[in-house]
This record gives structure tokens, sequence and C-alpha cells, in this order.
């Protein structure tokens, strides 16, 4: 959804009102003033390039991450604000005055809630050390902004350019060696683990910097080395697994999102170097407790007591230990046992659908990097041409420097279409992978159900999980079917970017804003931002069948994970629920018991919110043929942010399974 005309306006008066008593840097100017000018006309430009998502579940979580990381900042004066932006192309960044955004494109390559907080918790850093403004006076950004400001540029009513040059704003590396710094203290201050915030970094050295997708490379071309920033956070206190408050504050925040399994993971390590700790015994001990294992739970309480005879705590949680039940299940009965062998024939076939779609998909992704690889080029090029118009010190005229600004725009819109068939080839690669190997986990499981080994439900959410399998199969089928007519329209979109760079390129060196060249670049704006919008409609259709099949697999491989469940697992995936999606556990525990498996709970929770509208109406009745996704996607859930959210509480769900089985 794009910002609204009246939000719009409402963000320029007040600029207007600013500026009316302000001129630039001049003496006497307070530095916040200069800086919420700046952050009030930066906003406004990048929501008027960009569509921004004004999803409630995902603005709700955002901002919630967002807030609490500013809790535990030293600048919490000013106002906070945390959106979403439509663009496939992946990056995070820091507008002045707090307005911080995240690109969609980013939060699909992150695989966990701790990557996007560390991230957050950088750009938030960037606005403590006002890390933008020192950025914005090194670029041909501020003379536009200044123009905008006073009223004297004729782009006044139209800065969409101004936006998209913030995407490519390079801070120094000392400023980006101290945004990460805050990142690292941020999050762990909050809860989080910077050990798997570092992951992201990790996974951009091992993964995305040996090949550089085109969507990457604005992000690359502003941020330093990833091995470098790697080694300066490895070094840190809060990583440090010798430090036993580190751990201990880690681990209380596993403890917290229900994830007592890699909670004593830590633990456990933290007790080779402080053995005798009371605080690390007793938190142990609540580790075991909540997963059941009682022993394990008494003996390290009894540690802890030893050191602390008094602690009232200790006493209380060894009592309750004598009333607390082993954890078992019941079993299945006989009606089940019959019904798990019913799906185990039908599974063959639903398995052999599923290995031709990956044989597919990979032939596709193939056929589909070799046809980027010009496009991705390109595209590569432009990037790196704008980021050095950024850059130019020159001084211009203020019409050529209305000339960049459109054509910026033209030239953004035109390359996006690029970064969504990327997007929609490694989200199918992805997709098509994991159903493989889902259909795998599904056989053990009907197979351990037929014998019946399990609990009530687990068929039913078995059952649930093979017909969302079935449905990603089918929608993955859709999507590369969509996706190889786009190709056209996007090579068209991208040819055209190129020419309009060059164009640009002339237009500042030259300073010519009036004639046949400024002229031809007016024109070739208007052609460029027509295919830019006529190929982004065509790359769409397949991008949402992409984000269908997506939210079919993820519902299915939540609904797996909760199989076998005992009741203190049940709690637990209980508790990790409502912690993630901000919710009562009464709720999640209710629609649990209604529902056919924990993705069934969790899609309903989600789509809810999104469509703003009660979770029950996502909950398909016994015997219904209605996918709780389609029913998401006809209500008017963003079920792209709906994957986002789901994909985490995987991420949590795995996490805590293997570090139970580790142990």
């Amino acid at each position: 959804m794009a910002a609204t005309g009246p939000a719009i306006t409402t963000r320029l008066l007040l600029i207007a009102a600013l500026a009316a008593c302000i001129v630039l840097f001049a003496a006497g100017c307070d530095e916040d003033d200069v800086e919420e000018v700046l952050g009030e006309t930066s906003a406004a430009s990048i929501e008027s390039a960009y569509p921004t998502d004004h999803d409630p579940l995902i603005n709700e979580w955002l901002t919630n991450a967002g807030q609490t990381l500013v809790a535990h900042s030293r600048r919490q004066t000013i106002p906070y604000e945390f959106r979403v932006i439509e663009t496939d192309l992946v990056n995070a960044f820091a507008a002045p005055y707090g307005h911080i955004y995240v690109t969609r494109g980013f939060l699909d390559f992150a695989e966990t809630e701790d990557e996007v907080w560390m991230v957050l918790a950088h750009e938030v850093g960037h606005v403590v050390h006002r890390d933008s403004i020192k950025s914005f006076k090194q670029s041909i950004l501020m003379g536009i902004l200044a123009e905008v400001i006073s009223g004297e540029s004729n782009t006044a009513g139209d800065i969409a350019g101004i936006g998209l040059g913030l995407l490519s704003l390079q801070y120094s590396r000392d400023d980006e060696y101290e945004a990460d710094d805050a990142g690292t203290l941020l999050s762990y201050r909050a809860g989080y683990d910077p050990h798997e915030g570092l992951n992201f970094f990790h996974r951009l050295m091992t993964d995305i910097e040996k090949r550089r997708p085109s969507r990457w490379e604005v992000y690359f071309m502003t941020h330093p080395s990833t091995q470098d920033r790697i080694n300066r956070q490895l070094a840190r206190r809060e990583l440090d697994p010798a430090q036993t408050e580190a751990v201990l504050q880690i681990a209380r925040g596993y403890m917290l999102r229900g994830q007592p399994a890699v909670a004593a993971s830590l633990l456990e390590k933290g007790l080779e170097t402080a053995p005798d700790s009371p605080v690390v015994h007793s938190l142990l001990g609540d580790a075991y407790a909540a997963r059941g294992q009682l022993d394990l739970a008494r003996s390290h309480y009894q540690i802890a007591a030893q050191g602390e005879p008094d602690n009232r705590y200790l006493r209380t949680q060894l009592a309750a230990l004598e009333t607390m039940q082993p954890p078992s299940l019941p079993g299945m009965g006989g009606a089940e046992r019959e019904r798990a062998g019913e799906l185990l024939a039908r599974l063959d076939r639903v398995q052999g659908f599923a290995e031709e779609t990956q044989e597919r998909t990979s032939s596709y992704v193939a056929k589909t990097a070799a046809r980027m690889e010009g496009l991705q080029a390109s595209v590569r090029g432009v990037n790196n041409r704008l980021v050095d118009l950024a850059d130019y010190q020159g001084d211009v005229q203020d019409a050529t420097k209305d000339l960049v600004v459109r054509g910026n725009s033209a030239i953004s819109k035109a390359i996006e279409p690029v970064y969504v068939l990327e997007a929609v080839s490694e989200d199918l690669d992805q997709t098509a992978a994991g159903v493989a190997d889902l259909t795998a986990e599904i056989r053990r499981a009907l197979e351990a159900a037929r014998d019946g080994h399990g609990a009530p439900g687990d068929v039913a959410a078995l059952e649930t999980a093979l017909l969302e399998v079935e449905r990603a199969t089918a929608t993955m089928d859709s999507a590369m079917d969509e996706a190889p007519d786009t190709a056209r329209e996007v090579r068209a979109a991208s040819s055209s970017a190129e020419d309009l760079t060059g164009l640009v390129e002339m237009v500042v060196r030259r300073d010519e804003p009036d004639g046949l060249l400024a002229d031809q670049l007016r024109n070739g704006a208007t052609h460029t931002q027509r295919l830019g919008a006529e190929a982004l409609a065509a790359v769409n259709r397949a991008k949402r069948q992409s984000i269908r099949a997506c939210g079919h697999a993820l519902l299915a491989r939540l609904n797996v994970l909760g199989i076998g469940a005992t009741e203190y697992q049940q709690r637990l995936f209980d508790r990790q629920i409502a912690h993630l999606f901000l919710v009562r556990e009464d709720q999640v525990r209710e629609l649990r018991q209604i529902g056919r498996g924990y993705g069934t709970t969790a899609m309903a929770i989600a789509a809810a919110k999104s469509a703003r509208s009660q979770p029950r109406d996502f909950v398909p009745a016994i015997g219904s043929s209605v996918s709780p996704v389609s029913a998401a996607m006809e209500q008017g859930a963003t079920m792209a942010n709906v994957n986002v959210l789901l994909k985490f509480l995987v991420a949590r769900l795995e996490a805590e399974r293997e570090a139970a089985e580790a142990a």
C-alpha cells in the first residue's frame, strides 16, 4: 500500500513550517531542528518513491522490536518510526531523526528474528550517532534537499528521487563499525542472541558475496566487507562464552521466548567457567523443569540451594517439582491408526508430485540464472553509476538536480522487476527443497502413528500437512508457468534504464538542464517508467504464486514440527507463538484445541491480525477443502508478511528441537 496523499502532504507542511525558521547548518541553528527537517523530508521522499506496507501484522511486530531496542539506546528523546517499504532490493537504512526502514527483500532474506533485531539495532545506532547527516553533507542529495526545504526547487511536489537516493547513502567505515557495535549491544540488552544475529553476516560472506545477485548490489556498495565486521563483533564481551553474565542474559531471553532447550545448552557451557554459580544452576533448573526433565531440574535446584540456602525461590521450585508428573504421550486410538495407514498410501502419490516439482524447479532455476546473467550485470552497472552520481562533488544548477531526481525515480522503477525475478527464483528453489524434505518427515510421523505412537490430534495435523504439501507443489508449478513470459518485458525495462542512466550522467557532468539533452532525459524518464510498470505487473503475477506456495509449505512444516508434543512441549509451543505474534497464551491454546496443528493455529493468528479479522475465521471446519492460506489471501491478509513471521516461528521450533536432540 502506497503512502497516502494526505500523509505526504502533512509531512511536507511540517517541513515547510520547520524550514521557515532555519537555514540549513547556519550559525545558531539547533542541530535537532535541522535533523528533524531532514528526517521529515527524507521520510516523505522515501514514501513517495516506494509503497510502504501498512499491514498491521508486520508493523506491530516491527514497531515492538524497534521501540524495545530504542528503550536500551542512548538517544530516546526523539520519535522513532519503523516501516517496511515494498521493494525486493535487500537493504535496511536509517533516515535522520529516527525514521528507520527495512525492505521487503531484507525481511525475505532474514532467517531468524535475531537477525532482524540485530540489523534494526544497527540502524538505531546510526540514528544515535547522527550518521545520516554526515553522509548527506557529502552527497548531491544535500543540495537537492536544501532546495526542496527552502521551496526554491521545482521538485517540492515530487521528491521521489531523494528517497531513492537515500538507499545508496554511504557511511564511513568507522560509522559502520560503530553501528555494528550498537547492533550487538542493543539486541543483547533486549534479550536476543548476537551469535544468531551474526549469522546474517555469515550468510552474506559465504553465500551472497560469492554470487552477488543484483538486488544485493546497493547493500554491498554501502557497507564494509563482511569478514572484518564479523571479526570485530566476535571480540566483544557479549559474544564471549567465558562471560557468565553474557551467557545468563542470552539464556534468559531464550527462556522468555519459550526455548528452554536452547537456553539449557548455553547454560551447560556456562558451567565450564562458573561451575558453582547458583544463578546458572537456578536458571538451568528452570529450563529443565519447563521441558519436563524433572530429575535434572531437581539436581540443579539443589546445587543452587547449597550456594544460597535461604533462597525462597529455590525452595518453592523444589516443592513444586514434587507435584509435577513426567512427560508422557497417550498414544493413538484404533481409528487414528487406521487413518494414518490410509494417509501413508496416499503419500506415495504426493511424494511423487513433490519430486517431479523439485526436478522441474531445479531446471527452471538453472535456466533463469542463465537468462538473468546479462540483466544482473546491467543492473549492477546502473547501481554503480548512480552511487557515483550521488557522490558527485561538482556544483550544478537547481534545474539539473531536478532532472537527477526525475531520472533516478524512473531508473529505480525500471530495474525493480529484475530484483523480483531473482527473489521468485530463490523462493521457489528453497520451497521445493523444503517440500521434498517435508514429505520424508511426514512419512516417518505417519508410520509412527500407524504403530500407535504419538498424541491425539497428530493424525489430523499430518493430514492437513499432506494437503498443504499438495497445494504447495501445484502452486509452484503455476508460478513457474507465469515467470518465463515476463523475460521480454523485464529486459526492455532494464535496457531503457541503462540508456537513461547515461543521459542522467551527461546532464550532470555537463550541467545542461535545458535544450535537446534535457528533453531527451525527460522523455526517456517517462518511457522508462512506463516500461518498468509493465514489467513489474508481469513479474508480480509469478511472485504472488511463489508467496502462496511458500505459505502452504510453512503451514505444513509447522504442523509436522508439532507432532508428538508432550503437555510440556505444547505449553512451550503456545508460549513461542504468543511471544512472536504478541498475543495471549490462552488464545493460542484455545485455537490449538479447535484447530488442526500448530501451523493452522499460527496461520490463523497471523492472518487475522493482517486482515483485521478473527482467528477462528481462518481455521477450516473438519472436512473442509479450503486451505487456511487461501482463506487468508481471499480475506485480504498480506501473505508475504504472514510468511515472514511463520518462517521465524519455524526457526524457533527447529532450534529448540535440535537443542533437545543434541542434549
